[in-house]
């Protein structure tokens, strides 16, 4: 296997121009050791194809950001030969970055209708008034883009029209599994196209990427069709409401909940203006058949016996805006919690969000609330193939080159050991970081280079924050002490500036401790920990700073128990 090293340097010219006659390169902008903002270029010649365009969610350390993005800046210098981008489903992670770089992107967007559908929402949600060249297309039609051609190879993951693609180059045709598993019984959709996938396998495929994700776990991932009999069991046994919480996007999870609601007799409401767009999509295109009467709307929730009723909302990854935060804290405009509530957790927290999930599942115990959790508990089946799964795909498609992508270091390298031991030569099997640079054809897989390939903060307002060589590299030191129980503040929020300032800054500063204070005396019956006083103050400071003006500095935020 071929490992990609930080010491290849910057851009180099020879990363400025096509690539050679003969051959296809490979650019992974984001996507690669890491879970999100997915961002891909394919090139030949003088064309360029990017797959996805998605986004990442920040970590307790990010102050004020709202969701992560990958650098386009590389994408940029492509914009001439640019000719499509093609999108394997519709998960915030695959397109979540186009609202913000759309308008930039005056190209033919390419999806299955359901992909164009739930991007049409978030394109609507987050207000863009660009232009924007969606096309919903079919599985197997064929896509012309430049000298290159394209086609949608259907695939089975947790949202319906997720699709693999095939590229079909000059240089030999490069395979894109998409997010998948393979799953022969699926939630209202056709399995996974494994006769295409052969058919490709045996015209010659010069390389295959595949999702990395499930690529440490033996064996074979659960169907979606396996959480039915848990998910039935809480609907039929809990005394009260049943609140399901999963992914907006998760539609195959929200299809079985309203399934499953309606036969044992209770009615839905749903709760987030992400789930309502997105299930008014998937009833428009006929994966959602709700029958009359089945949904509620949030004014009828009186009317109707707790034990007559599932809410299914959004929050699953215990993001502090979405339905399930604010229930657990108590500050939903319509939902208070219930001892005789059941909370069914139907997604298993994507790393790194272990700890916040944690927190608030034992905030919702504490009141008394049963809550069944993911995998652990029967309500949730991963997405993703598991490592027997991808070494089948591998055997039916037969790559001359391999590239795992979508997963952390970890994911890559199981993948790429699959690989090997699959059958494909370990020299053509690199494991790359983002922004490197792989040149396949002429009987060769080989790094070319390395190209910038960053990440871009944007705030809740939709604006870039800590951008480099300006004001906001800046530092305010926000200090804060509060009794140990983290129930109020003994003191006033203090906020210092490491560098110079202006009467116009303190100002906006002396306004920032206010709403800090607001911000803390509204969630401190919730506070577990420091950790999300931390993430409370330090998105109301910076949120705060990044509205009033120009200003934009990285906050720090210090907690003090006394």
């Amino acid at each position: 296997m071929v490992s990609s090293s930080r010491s290849q340097g910057a851009t180099s010219r020879a990363c400025l121009t096509p690539p050679p006659p003969g051959r296809v390169r490979f650019v992974p902008l984001g996507g690669v050791g890491e879970i999100g903002k997915n961002l891909a270029l394919v090139e030949v010649g003088d064309d360029v194809v990017a797959v996805d365009l998605g986004l990442a969610f920040p970590d307790q350390e990010s102050n004020g950001a709202d969701v992560v993005l990958p650098d386009i800046g590389f994408l940029r210098s492509r914009l001439p030969r640019l000719r499509a981008i093609l999108l394997t489903h519709g998960h915030e992670d695959h397109i979540g970055g186009l609202p913000f770089y759309l308008s930039e992107l005056d190209v033919p967007v390419y999806g299955t209708d359901m992909t164009i559908g739930l991007l049409r929402n978030k394109l609507e949600r987050r207000g863009f008034s660009g232009r924007a060249r969606l096309h919903p297309v079919g599985v197997g039609e064929r896509l012309s883009m430049g000298s290159m051609w394209g086609e949608l190879v259907h695939m089975t993951h947790s949202v319906p029209g997720s699709c693999g693609l095939a590229l079909h180059t000059a240089a030999g045709t490069v395979v894109h599994s998409g997010d998948f598993k393979l799953d022969h019984a699926p939630v209202g959709s056709p399995g996974p196209d494994l006769q295409r996938l052969a058919e490709l396998g045996r015209e010659g495929v010069e390389l295959l990427l595949s999702d990395s994700t499930n690529a440490v776990h033996g064996g074979l991932t659960p169907s979606e069709s396996t959480v039915r009999p848990a998910l039935r069991r809480a609907l039929e046994e809990a005394p009260g409401r049943v609140i399901v919480v999963s992914f907006a996007s998760n539609l195959a999870r929200i299809r079985q909940a309203l399934e499953l609601s309606q036969e044992v007799g209770r009615r839905c409401c749903l709760v987030g203006r992400s789930l309502l767009r997105n299930a008014d999509t998937a009833t428009r295109l006929g994966y959602f058949r709700p029958s009359p009467g089945l949904l509620a709307g949030p004014r009828e929730l009186g009317g109707i016996p707790p034990a007559q009723l599932c809410l299914i909302a959004t929050g699953s990854q215990g993001e502090p805006l979405a339905a399930l935060s604010r229930i657990a804290a108590g500050t939903h405009p319509f939902i208070r919690i219930r001892g005789d509530d059941t909370v069914v957790l139907a997604a298993n927290p994507i790393p790194g969000n272990e700890a916040t999930v944690g927190r608030i599942v034992n905030r919702l115990v504490e009141r008394g609330v049963r809550v069944l959790a993911g995998s652990e508990d029967g309500v949730h089946a991963s997405g993703h193939a598991s490592a027997e799964e991808l070494s089948f795909l591998l055997r039916l498609v037969r790559p001359r080159s391999f590239v795992p992508v979508h997963g952390q270091p970890r994911h890559l390298d199981a993948h790429a050991r699959l690989a090997v031991a699959a059958g494909v030569a370990a020299e053509r099997v690199p494991v790359l970081e983002n922004g490197s640079m792989v040149e396949l054809g002429e009987g060769s897989c080989r790094l070319v280079g390395r190209v910038s390939a960053g990440s871009v903060e944007i705030d809740a307002e939709g604006r870039s924050l800590g951008l480099p060589g300006g004001p906001e590299e800046d530092l305010v030191v926000l200090s804060l002490t509060l009794d140990r129980g983290l129930r109020q503040l003994v003191a006033p929020p203090e906020a210092v500036v490491s560098g110079a300032t202006t009467a116009e800054r303190e100002r906006a500063l002396r306004l920032g401790r206010s709403r800090v204070r607001r911000a803390l005396e509204g969630r401190r019956r919730s506070f577990e920990d420091p950790a999300e006083v931390r993430e409370v103050a330090g998105r109301a400071l910076s949120g705060h700073l990044a509205r009033s003006g120009s200003w934009r500095p990285r906050v720090l935020t210090v907690v003090n128990l006394v």
